[in-house]
């Protein structure tokens, strides 16, 4: 390689960073003043004067205003479904429900912990409009939804529901409980209860042990003692 093109491969290496740097600094400013301020509330010289960087860097790396909040929203649901994954990949096999179970309370603490994340939240759906929140959601979360409940019921652990209907209503229950966090005066409190009524809902998907099938297709089970 000659020494000019060293040269230029160094410039551009330069450039990149810079470019990066500039783009991390417009999405931190930005979440800022979406989170103090609003998204209405706040022009775009506004961010780019946070950012210290120029109006014209800012439209180099977004097309409008709306572009740096969808970033914003992208890169937060993607950081809290990441844990969720992670949690479901490192707990026991021998317990999928548990698994299941543990990583919706995290999925909901989630949003507990991060008061920008709430902020955003409370946003998004004015911001970006329903069908392009649920457009960004089919890219992550629904994909993640579709496998897990694919996997259990051809693994035996769930019941054969419909996949898409169930995958639906699920994901907007999960949804609804997010903003159900998010407008509580006690996030953690509502944490409890979005969980509480999640894992009832979750009861009706799992498939009965073989002996709690018996009671039922025998008529027994609501007049065994103690039931």
């Amino acid at each position: 390689m000659s020494i000019i093109a060293k040269v230029s491969d160094v410039k551009v290496s330069r450039r990149e960073r810079y470019a990066a740097l500039t783009c991390e600094a417009v999405l931190d400013a930005a979440r800022t003043l979406f989170v103090s301020k609003g998204f209405d509330a706040t022009s775009v010289d506004e961010i780019a004067r946070a950012a210290q960087a120029s109006k014209g860097a800012v439209y180099h790396h977004f097309h409008d205003k709306q572009a740096i909040f969808t970033a914003l929203f992208r890169s937060s649901q993607q950081a809290v479904t990441a844990k969720v994954i992670d949690a479901m990949s490192t707990e026991s096999e021998a317990q999928p429900w548990r698994t299941v179970e543990t990583a919706i309370g995290l999925f909901l603490r989630s949003y507990v912990a991060d008061d920008e994340a709430r902020a955003l939240l409370r946003q998004v759906v004015s911001v970006l409009g329903w069908d392009r929140v649920r457009e960004l959601n089919e890219q992550q979360t629904l994909p993640f939804l579709r496998s897990t409940l694919q996997s259990f019921i051809a693994d035996g652990y769930a019941r054969p529901v419909p996949i898409e209907a169930t995958v639906e209503l699920f994901f907007s229950m999960f949804y609804n409980a997010v903003l159900y966090i998010t407008d509580a005066t006690d996030p953690e409190i509502a944490s409890r209860e979005a969980e509480t009524v999640i894992l009832c809902a979750l009861e009706g998907l799992k498939r009965p042990l073989a002996g709690d099938a018996l009671r039922v297709k025998a008529g027994t089970e609501d007049t065994a003692p103690g039931r």
